[in-house]
């Protein structure tokens, strides 16, 4: 096992561990810093393929130019959408076959294909909303 694969290792089992959080390349670092010796740099580089694997996504919050990196997993992870909260920072799961169907509205209404690899939806979670149903 080279060194290489051990950190991606470590990186990987820290995401998932923590996979409800959302993190910059600078947090990740330090919070790796505390089990194993890690650069930054080296973060960069396996978050990069993380994110084109599909195992982690990459996603600005607000108008900031702030990149996170969240664990979403892999292979089944791509084939819906996500919520994304913006007040707690927790990535939701979409069912499938609500994604699906709001995925053909879209198509249908706009003829307009979204990149479900690349699409979240902000809003306010349940929890975040103070356990009242948030209406638009």
């Amino acid at each position: 096992m080279s060194y290489q694969t051990e950190q991606k290792e470590a990186l990987t089992r820290f995401l998932s561990e923590n996979a409800e959080r959302q993190f910059t390349v600078h947090a990740l670092t330090e919070e790796l810093r505390k089990e194993a010796e890690i650069g930054e740099s080296t973060v960069y580089r396996l978050m990069k393929v993380l994110v084109e694997e599909g195992r982690v996504r990459r996603f600005m919050v607000d108008a900031s130019r702030r990149v996170y990196y969240q664990y979403v997993g892999g292979g089944a992870c791509v084939s819906h959408l996500h919520l994304k909260c913006t007040s707690c920072g927790r990535l939701f799961h979409l069912d499938r076959s609500v994604s699906e169907f709001m995925q053909k509205q879209i198509l249908a209404t706009s003829r307009f294909m979204l990149d479900e690899n690349k699409t979240m939806l902000f809003g306010t979670c349940h929890r975040c909303s103070g356990g009242t149903p948030v209406h638009a």
